[in-house]
């Protein structure tokens, strides 16, 4: 298990309640409803989680829409071709995602001796 993904988890649950909104049956709720709690909580603290902690960047720096050029060489776990691929490299086609690449992480330190794969502590309400 990979601490430092738990520790993104605990933060993007800490800061926008974003395990406990994907592990919630939402089958009752209605769009407003879900809308609501998705826009006022998990998009605006997960948002505030990535900027304090992660800071992301694309992989093609071209807009989407825009065409490209993928010359040969290039990294496959980087840039995914889809439609219709045939021959060789450098390929020409529509951006349809930059993609992103995790350029730096500042994760805070985690207490000594705490367990690597509690995502969130269980919380009790002592009356």
């Amino acid at each position: 298990m990979d601490p430092a993904a738990v520790q993104v988890l605990g933060l993007l649950q800490r800061e926008g309640r974003l395990v406990d909104f994907l592990q919630e049956d939402l089958e009752g709720a209605s769009d407003a409803q879900v809308g609501a709690v998705v826009r006022t909580t998990v998009y605006e603290g997960c948002r505030r989680a990535f900027k304090e902690y992660l800071e992301l960047v694309p992989v093609l720096a071209s807009g989407e829409g825009e065409t490209v050029t993928v010359e040969s060489g290039f990294d496959a776990s980087a840039i995914r071709l889809i439609g219709r691929v045939e021959g060789d490299p450098p390929f020409q086609g529509i951006l349809r995602h930059p993609g992103w690449r995790l350029k730096t992480a500042r994760l805070p330190v985690c207490p000594e001796g705490s367990d690597p794969s509690v995502v969130s502590p269980a919380e009790v309400e002592i009356p």
